[in-house]
């Protein structure tokens, strides 16, 4: 077959291996080098050129993207006693689509599951909440009939109807506030009901004096009983999930499991565990702690919610949430109470990121500090305009209430709480409200490329001999160099050398010299040097021979390694390493945000460079070995950037010690809890995903803050300037209060 007709034959639907079809056009196309890559619908969507990339309409996706195979089913627990009713259990969370992976099958929505489980009274929507509602309800109503009535004139009897409905109105919104379930996010009492019972008292003294705009003031204060019971009311419907998927996860973290008391195992609850203790963990047990590993091996959904099985074996840490599947397991706990991974943000009172983030509190820093100075400069103003005592304190009340919106307050919140349940869903756990805050600042995120974006399992691809040496002999040398050594060079030299059934040269004196090789002494008494080109010049050893061959290896992205016997080039072994999967989904989350990527490595430039060019990574800091990568991401730090580094701990220490956010692999539920964020997986997706999380929320908590009090704050200045009328302040925070709960809901959705 001609090249011509192959071409006709792959753009009819054959793909070429390697390769996916373009999203426009379903030209194939590679996806190391794609034109353009974007995400829509959590996958990635290549195209062939610019164009395509241009006429491409993500409407058209005609279904939504299919979810993952669901987990396996769990085993059926005995039947309790008779006197005791079965327990009603079920997975909390959704399942979470993940790019360039199988597929995955929708599970129980939060709503469905906060439905049939029993949280605590202070998570659950019982009798009182669903009376509240209808208090809220009949003061919105009997607030909007007070509104409506002035069409009926401006009659005694009119004015009456209207000012004892909007009595009754005020006086419900404040028995709901007063007595109902309030969350902690909601306004205080003071700032709740200040406006709304400021306008009452004026608009019954216009009432009560017979003024000329006592239509204006009862309208006024009908206005804001309204439309603060309609706020309250619609903000608590947008926070529902969000709370039911907080009862959810505590009833889930709550299961009884078994501690070790001396040679006895007892039945114990979270609430009774304590760090330090041990415990067994049967097949289909949940884990209601954090702990490590001590014993057993089993297969295990490593986090509340997830979907994909792995196994963990003794060494190994699981988070509170995860579900045993099959074996046996014995831990010993690392954290228990409120200072669970998944616990913290979301359930802990005094941590809890929608009350204690920056973006969480603005609202009502502004309503509870900024509003009186602007009622304060209305007061003023109109005492400057000589304004009669009734109007001046309509424009008050009206610039209070304008500043004081519900919404305003309550809405910030909810985008951070939202935003911390979808990364616990990932597995992403932050480790304080700051450091969430912190996030979403970073402009720079740096990959400590060995185990991140690469896989951390190089394989010996080349072995090129000098110097009359055989490979079995040059890999035999170094072999023995790292005979002693943990890092994965070593690993991969060692497992060539057991491959090939060579035996190890038996060298001494090796002196280990970090970020550059080792020196020795062969079995022969020659010196030994196995290393970069840096520790050859160091010995004075020339390379000029190989740097041509050595220059190529590293523009394929291989990792070079030269071997010297007696102060004479021996040798050059090639290392392929393979992209991680996902490595480069995680780049373009990180550049969708306008973050910029960073690469560091201990490798050379040109290989450095050829694995930027096939992430999209234009950033790189090539030969830094790992004892000053600290430095290195300090000098980041200096030059103005809001640094982030993804690694392993404990072998990427140094550089995650030197970021303003730290984000570790595999890392939550361990005893090292100083890392700003950690992750239940080893998926870089993930880490990438944390940095993004944060953007997108700090950007929706700015919107909705700005939607709720620019339109108010507006209207309450033309209105300060004697430009409008007082009554305009309150209804334009209202249109903008709700145009932001509707625009969250439609998010949700």
């Amino acid at each position: 077959m001609t090249q011509a007709e192959e071409t006709t034959t792959v753009r009819r639907g054959r793909s070429a291996p390697g390769t996916v079809p373009c999203a426009t056009c379903a030209t194939p196309t590679d996806p190391l080098r794609a034109a353009r890559v974007a995400i829509f619908g959590e996958r990635f969507r290549y195209f062939c050129s610019e164009a395509c990339r241009t006429r491409f309409d993500p409407e058209k996706l005609a279904t939504p993207l299919p979810r993952s195979l669901p987990p396996p089913p769990r085993p059926t627990p005995p039947p309790p006693p008779p006197s005791t009713p079965p327990p009603d259990r079920a997975t909390p969370f959704a399942e979470v689509a993940d790019e360039e992976e199988a597929p995955e099958a929708a599970v129980e929505s939060v709503e469905a599951v906060g439905a049939r489980l029993s949280p605590p009274p202070a998570l659950a929507e019982g009798v009182g909440s669903r009376i509240g509602t209808v208090l809220l309800v009949l003061s919105a109503v009997g607030g909007s009939l007070a509104i409506a009535l002035a069409l009926a004139g401006g009659s005694r009897a009119a004015l009456t109807a209207r000012l004892v409905l909007c009595a009754v109105s005020a006086a419900a919104l404040v028995t709901e506030s007063w007595m109902g379930a309030r969350d902690e996010t909601e306004p205080r009492l003071p700032t709740l009901l200040a406006a709304p019972l400021g306008a009452l008292l004026v608009a019954s003294v216009a009432y009560a004096t017979s003024h000329d705009h006592v239509g204006v003031a009862i309208t006024l204060a009908a206005l804001i009983v309204a439309t603060t019971a309609a706020a309250l009311v619609f903000v608590r419907r947008g926070r529902r999930p969000s709370d039911l998927e907080r009862a959810a996860m505590y009833a889930e973290l709550d299961q009884p499991t078994h501690r070790i008391h001396g040679e006895d195992v007892l039945e114990a609850r979270a609430s009774d565990l304590r760090p330090g203790e041990e415990i067994v963990l049967e097949a289909g047990e949940t884990l209601p702690v954090d702990a490590t590993i001590t014993a057993g091996a089993g297969l295990v959904l490593p986090w509340l919610g997830a979907t994909a099985r792995v196994e963990r074996r003794e060494g190994d840490v699981l988070v509170a949430g995860a579900r045993l599947l099959e074996g046996r397991l014995r831990l010993v706990v690392n954290w228990a109470g409120h200072d669970r991974a998944w616990a913290r943000l979301s359930l802990d009172p005094l941590r809890r990121a929608d009350l204690h983030t920056a973006l969480a509190r603005s609202g009502r820093l502004i309503a509870e500090r900024v509003a009186p100075f602007g009622s304060a400069a209305a007061l003023l103003s109109g005492l400057a305009a000589e304004l009669e005592p009734l109007d001046l304190s309509l424009l008050v009340v009206a610039v209070h209430a304008a500043l004081t919106h519900p919404a305003l307050v309550m809405l910030p919140g909810l985008s951070v709480a939202r935003a911390i349940h979808d990364g616990l869903r990932r597995g992403v756990a932050f480790q304080s409200a700051e450091a969430f805050d912190r996030a979403g600042k970073v402009t720079m995120l740096t990959f400590c490329a060995r185990g991140t974006l690469l896989l951390g399992e190089p394989e010996v691809a080349t072995i090129e001999t000098f110097a009359g040496q055989t490979p079995e002999q040059v890999l035999a040398l170094v072999a023995g160099v790292e005979s002693g050594a943990q890092h994965a060079l070593a690993t991969s030299v060692l497992r060539a050398a057991r491959a090939r059934n060579i035996r190890p040269d038996g060298v001494r004196s090796p002196t280990v010299l970090p970020g550059l090789g080792t020196t020795a002494v062969a079995s022969n008494g020659q010196t030994l040097i196995v290393g970069s080109r840096g520790l050859m010049l160091r010995e004075h050893v020339s390379v000029a021979a190989a740097e041509r061959r050595i220059t190529e290896l590293e523009a394929m992205g291989r990792t070079v390694l030269l071997v010297a016997l007696g102060g004479r080039l021996i040798g050059i072994l090639g290392f392929q390493d393979g992209l991680r999967p996902g490595a480069r989904a995680a780049v373009q989350h990180v550049l969708d945000v306008g973050v910029e990527p960073v690469l560091l490595s201990g490798d050379a430039r040109e290989t450095c460079e050829a694995l930027g060019r096939a992430l999209a990574v234009e950033h790189v800091r090539p030969e830094v070995p790992p004892p000053e990568r600290g430095d290195e991401i300090r000098r980041l730090s200096d030059g103005g950037a809001v640094t982030a580094v993804v690694g392993h701990s404990p072998a990427d220490d140094s550089a995650l010690s030197a970021a303003d956010v730290s984000i570790a692999l595999s890392s939550a539920g361990s005893t090292s809890s100083e890392w700003s964020v950690q992750l239940a997986s080893d998926d870089v997706r993930d880490a990438a995903y944390a940095i993004r999380l944060a953007h997108d929320t700090r950007r929706e908590a700015r919107v909705s803050l700005w939607l709720c009090l620019v339109p108010g704050a507006i209207a309450s200045l033309l209105a300060t300037l004697g430009l409008a009328s007082p009554v305009l302040g309150p209804i334009a925070a209202a249109f903008g209060g709700a145009f932001a709960v509707l625009r969250l809901r439609g998010q949700q959705q």
